[in-house]
């Protein structure tokens, strides 16, 4: 199929090393507009943090306003864009799991845990001018070092300041769920988890407290308390952004998709999905391009 989505790699050059920080005008510099603009998919993670200049941002499919100050955050697997830019600069820092796993165990639930897991978090936070000026000089350095002269330590040199980053990152309060009992927040990623593995088996929200060896009571009240969503709502809503993510980069058929998703038939894909999105899988990928 012509026009699909893009995924995007890391570099070849650098792929068996998994990091790399640029400055945003050479990343602008290096792509075209129109593939800058288009959106696209990622198989790493993505810090972006603006330094000069204001614009908007999509992230699986809901637009974000960054400025001076702003970090935002995409993970992997989800379609992004860059949806407007004016006189902006910042640097762009992209990583793999394996590149920040490796000795690092206390990352090892990145998408589940602030600031990537999307269920819980907004991916963008504004930072106030202390913080600026903190931030600023810690990516100014990891940039500095990313560009020196390579030594036996330089790797874990990096590997350490990228941790340091994400520690300040979660230094920095966030605006939800700031107070929630800790058990609560424990039981809803392990939901997302196994949701993750059996979505394409189950949409019962029973056979997940079954598996999640809890109540419907207690599961149900955690989503309604962290997401406002009862468990079928939030179940519903994870189905219909992964068939958009499969939608809208699709090198396969819609039947194929649907599928995939555990529909035994198109055209009740083709239903569910109206019903969610007021739009035909045909249009919402259209839509898309």
């Amino acid at each position: 199929m012509t026009n699909e989505i893009k995924e995007y790699v890391f570099r070849k050059e650098i792929e068996t090393v998994g990091f790399e920080i640029i400055k945003l005008d050479y990343f602008f510099n290096e792509r075209s507009s129109i593939e800058v603009v288009n959106p696209h998919k990622i198989n790493f993670y993505i810090i972006l943090f603006i330094t000069e200049g204001e614009g908007k941002h999509s992230i699986d499919f809901k637009t974000y306003n960054y400025s001076k100050g702003s970090i935002l955050f995409v993970e992997k697997n989800q379609v992004h864009a860059w949806k407007q830019s004016k006189n902006i600069d910042g640097f762009l820092i992209l990583f793999t799991e394996e590149y920040l796993y490796n000795n690092q165990i206390k990352f090892q639930d990145i998408s589940y845990t602030y600031p990537y897991n999307n269920s819980l978090y907004q991916p963008i936070i504004n930072l106030s001018k202390q913080n600026y000026k903190t931030f600023y000089s810690l990516i100014s350095y990891l940039f500095q070092e990313y560009y020196l002269q390579n030594t036996p330590v330089k790797q874990e040199i990096l590997q350490n300041l990228l941790r340091t980053t994400l520690l300040k990152i979660r230094s920095y309060p966030s605006k939800e769920h700031k107070d929630i009992d800790s058990d609560k927040k424990d039981l809803f990623i392990r939901f997302q988890k196994i949701l993750e593995e059996k979505i394409s088996l189950t949409r019962n929200a029973k056979d997940y407290c079954v598996s999640l060896n809890t109540t419907y009571r207690k599961l149900n009240t955690t989503c309604k308390t962290l997401t406002n969503k009862t468990i079928k709502e939030f179940i519903d809503d994870f189905l219909i952004l992964k068939a958009k993510r499969l939608l809208s980069g699709r090198v396969i058929g819609i039947g194929e998709i649907a599928y995939s998703l555990g529909f035994d038939e198109v055209t009740n894909f083709t239903k569910f999905f109206k019903k969610h999105t007021s739009q035909t899988p045909k249009s919402f990928t259209e839509s898309a391009k």
